[in-house]
């Protein structure tokens, strides 16, 4: 057994399941698209409270060739991953998620943010949401349903939502 590194435990929680979306978004696994910066715990807008919030920007850093390629083809757009969980939405149904993506959209106006991706990690059977969320065929937001007790993802049927996949290991 010597010289064997411990297998690593998959998530278990809610918060063990963000801090590793956080994780993997600020180490780089979400390069492909963004250049994740920033993250901002317990973050509220209004009267709704985000698990967390991550943002960046399309404007890829690296060595000098990467970074002359990215500045000469890349646009430079802001770009932010909002995420729930169901501890924290009192009433996680229909009317609850078109008032969660009115106010993502009035934040992205403010801070002129072109892209966004809301994560909502679940452990109840949500399957109106579920419908709804798939229904999802905005340009500028990508929605992803985790139900973690289940292990499956639902993502809304815009480009994002169907991209935010890369994103998620359960």
């Amino acid at each position: 057994m010597r010289g064997r590194k411990p297998l690593k435990q998959k998530p278990v929680t809610v918060e063990e399941h963000i801090a590793k979306l956080e994780e993997t978004l600020m180490t780089g696994r979400g390069r492909w698209i963004a250049d994740f910066t920033e993250s901002k715990k317990n973050f509220r807008i209004n009267d709704i409270e985000f698990d967390a919030l991550i943002e960046g920007n399309t404007r890829m850093k690296g060595f000098l060739l990467s970074r002359l390629f990215s500045f000469l083809l890349n646009p430079n757009y802001s770009v932010s991953c909002f995420v729930l969980s169901t501890k924290t939405i009192r009433k996680p149904d229909q009317k609850f998620l078109t008032k969660v993506l009115a106010t993502i959209k009035s934040y992205m106006g403010k801070n002129e943010i072109k892209w966004s991706w809301l994560f909502i990690f679940s452990t109840e059977k949500l399957h109106d949401l579920k419908n709804r969320i798939q229904k999802i065929d905005d340009k500028t937001i990508g929605v992803v349903l985790i139900d973690i007790n289940s292990r499956e993802v639902f993502h809304s049927n815009s480009y994002l939502g169907k991209q935010a996949k890369r994103f998620i290991k359960i």
